[in-house]
């Protein structure tokens, strides 16, 4: 009985192990959709999860609060940029659906990222007044289809990433841009990673796919990173 009692046991954990590891694949990959138009010439910037659930959370994962202020004056600053030359600017939130991601999240990330948390808003020092934001629920955040239909209406083909993190929702973003056919910068300088691995493995991905990576100084290449 009791090696029953094991066996059933050892089979969950495997189940749940699994659902883990597809959960999470599914959470990471980038979308596709359909190319943009050959006339789509104008530049966009979109900031991405800037949220104090993730910008001021604690424990192993929490981003250092120097390189925090450090990435937001670089994200104010470029929105600045962006609204002196005319050209669009969207936030992007975080918001895990269905309840089996949000246990997850609760389990393994304190809650953050579920909705209704006083968390979810954008960081309390980001400049994201008249810009509007819009709502994801896995890492690219072109799986909200009213990003794309408002980039095409304005006939964007370029794009400044930046946000967090870096070797996650920058990286789906930056790849689901690419799969549509816009022309894509990542600035390093406004953006945030928790890990320095994942971080440049994700940098070698995006580089692979086209993605331009701006360094810390502005309009520099990729030069230091995470």
């Amino acid at each position: 009985m009791w090696l029953t009692i094991l066996g059933v046991a050892l089979a969950a954990l495997a189940g749940l192990a699994l659902y883990f590891v597809a959960t999470a694949r599914r959470i990471a990959r980038p979308t596709r959709g359909e190319p943009i138009v050959r006339d789509a010439t104008k530049a966009a910037l979109l900031v991405i999860d800037m949220q104090e659930d993730f910008t001021r959370s604690q424990g192993a994962n929490a981003y250092d609060g120097q390189e925090r202020d450090r990435a937001i004056g670089r994200i104010n600053a470029l929105v600045a940029a962006a609204r002196k030359a005319g050209e669009p600017v969207a936030f992007i939130r975080q918001e895990h659906q269905g309840r089996a991601v949000q246990w997850i999240a609760s389990l393994l990330l304190g809650g953050a990222g579920n909705p209704g948390r006083p968390g979810a808003r954008l960081d309390r020092d980001i400049d994201a007044d008249g810009c509007p934001v819009f709502v994801k629920h896995v890492a690219d955040a072109f799986s909200d289809p009213a990003l794309d239909a408002w980039l095409r209406e304005q006939t964007v083909g370029r794009l400044t990433l930046t946000g967090l993190d870096l070797a996650h929702c920058v990286r789906g973003t930056a790849l689901g841009a690419r799969n549509r056919g816009y022309r894509v910068t990542v600035d390093l300088a406004g953006s945030l990673a928790a890990r320095e691995k994942p971080a440049l493995h994700a940098v070698d991905e995006m580089e692979t796919a086209g993605v331009v990576l701006r360094g810390p100084e502005d309009g520099a290449p990729r030069a230091a990173m995470v």
